[in-house]
């Protein structure tokens, strides 16, 4: 018969043997993989050699003198023994114990307890602790990192380049962080003042993914009933329920969904901050933190509502719907309404007397934006004022007749250095002087008897009013926060002409100098 392909073979290769292809490049390969694992291998003994939680001293190197036998990474314990340790590593427990980490965060503390106190702290030492941690930002974990950040923003550190390290490596470990790590890391850029568009814009879309992550998956419609092939009389339909003993029942309504990851206060506090930057929103975030909002507002207490800065409550994250829900809600829970003095009895209980005080003093931090918010939407929006409830604008008449009795907020230490300049010029000033819910810095009497008003208002912009400047943007100017526009803005509805005094400006005079300043600004109004 015809020979097969196999007996074929041999012919078509001339009769010849076969020869076995050269295997060298793949030997080199192999030769160079086993030398990966032999460095990993020793990488893996370095690293089980170090210290662990609380030892005084270095551990001795594996197979050394006064090493267990188990210790030795090839005495009857698989490999597997060194990997447990390398992703302890990896995951920071480890490195909790790092002698420097816990040192610096050991003096931060410190810092912390001591300005609780009052106690004035050295810049010199806070520099010092900030040269010791610097070295030591690439190896931390994402929580080391934001307690970091965390510590030395509430010690008044001023270094913006020691902060933009710290945000350098959380892009790294971005994807772990929790959500109350994400919010206090912009909560640290809105104290900071640091409107770093990358960052603000890294931390939004973090939060998008973590929102969609949580978010429920949208039922689908119910499909339609059949039509029915005969219509059956009502007569005869109520007889067989009653044959039957069934009685159709409407579905139930799902419970409302409630804000998740975020928290309602954590909603509020990553809304406020990221306004106050200036940070401009991409449309897709826009319209989760929306949604997510529209299921927050519902359920905020009255604290909650007096956090609400009022650059978020007017800004595009809270459009017109959502700013109508938003004042029914602190029409029913009465936000702004006022506080309740301290008790004078003789003998209060201590744990209340210490809640209530602490309720107090956090209420009285934010308890002004509920009305500089009133004032906005009368002043700027009046449209949109009627066409509130009856109900929404009796409370916001409420708010606004109380907001005449609102306490002065206190002079700045700028102001109270122009006013002693006024003082010394024969001028007479008010620091105690408001228009509506906002504070008037320096109201001094005009001298210039052409003077259109009585009066002038000097605004002092300070170093609060102004976005923080880095170091490679020295010759460009400072730009006023978007809470300070707010401010300048709904002082020029209320009919109040502001003459601006910058810091930097302020700062760059001798006492002479600003004597001379003062006269030629007065004469000028």
């Amino acid at each position: 018969g015809r020979p097969s392909a196999v007996e074929k073979a041999p012919e078509a290769t001339g009769g010849k043997d076969f020869v076995v292809p050269d295997r060298r490049a793949l030997k080199e390969q192999i030769q160079m993989i086993d030398s990966w694992l032999e460095d990993d291998i020793t990488a893996r003994e370095q690293l089980s050699q170090r210290p662990a939680h609380g030892a005084s001293g270095a551990a001795p190197p594996f197979g050394g003198r006064g090493a267990p036998p188990s210790a030795t990474p090839f005495s009857g314990v698989g490999v597997s023994a060194p990997v447990a340790d390398l992703r302890e590593v990896a995951s920071g427990a480890a490195g909790s114990g790092d002698p420097c980490e816990a040192e610096v965060l050991k003096k931060l503390e410190d810092v912390k307890r001591r300005k609780g106190l009052g106690e004035r702290v050295s810049p010199v030492f806070l520099k010092d602790v900030a040269a010791q941690a610097k070295p030591l930002f690439p190896s931390m974990t994402l929580e080391r990192l934001v307690e970091m950040l965390r510590l030395f923003t509430s010690a008044r550190f001023e270094d913006h380049d020691l902060y933009l390290r710290i945000l350098g490596e959380i892009p790294v470990q971005v994807r772990g962080i929790t959500t109350e790590m994400l919010t206090t890391c912009v909560r640290v850029l809105r104290r900071l003042r640091l409107p770093e568009e990358t960052y603000l814009e890294l931390f939004s879309m973090e939060a998008m993914n973590m929102i969609r992550a949580k978010r429920r998956p949208q039922a689908r419609a119910p499909r339609r009933p059949p039509v029915p092939a005969k219509r059956l009389d009502p007569a005869a339909e109520a007889a067989m329920t009653a044959s039957t003993g069934l009685t159709p029942v409407p579905p139930s309504t799902p419970p409302q969904e409630s804000p998740a990851p975020f928290s309602v206060t954590q909603l509020v506090h990553l809304g406020s901050s990221l306004t106050q930057l200036g940070a401009k929103h991409a449309s897709r975030f826009m319209d989760v933190f929306q949604e997510q909002l529209a299921l927050a507002i519902p359920r905020m207490t009255q604290q909650e509502c007096e956090l609400v800065c009022p650059t978020l409550a007017t800004s595009q994250l809270m459009p017109d719907s959502l700013r109508r829900a938003f004042l029914e809600r602190c029409a029913k829970v009465e936000a702004g309404a006022p506080m309740d003095e301290a008790g004078g009895e003789a003998a209060p209980d201590i744990a209340q007397y210490q809640r209530e005080a602490e309720q107090r003093r956090r209420r009285v931090k934010h308890f002004r934006n509920i009305y500089i918010f009133e004032a906005s939407v009368r002043k700027e929006t009046f449209s949109f004022f009627s066409s509130l409830p009856q109900e929404v604008r009796s409370y916001l008449d409420r708010l606004h007749a109380a907001s005449e009795k609102l306490r002065h907020p206190g002079p700045s230490a700028m102001a109270a250095q122009i006013a002693g300049v006024l003082d010394q010029l024969g001028v007479s000033c008010d620091l105690a002087r408001s228009a509506g819910p906002l504070g008037l810095h320096v109201v001094a009497k005009a001298t210039n008897p052409r003077a259109d008003c009585a009066d002038i208002v000097y605004e002092c912009n300070d170093a609060q009013a102004f976005y923080a400047v880095r170091q490679d943007d020295k010759g460009s100017a400072p730009q006023l926060t978007a809470y300070t526009k707010l401010r300048h803005r709904l002082l020029q509805r209320l009919g109040v002409q502001l003459t601006h005094i910058n810091i930097w400006e302020w700062q760059q005079m001798s006492e002479a100098q600003r004597v001379n300043y003062m006269v030629k600004l007065q004469s000028l109004q």
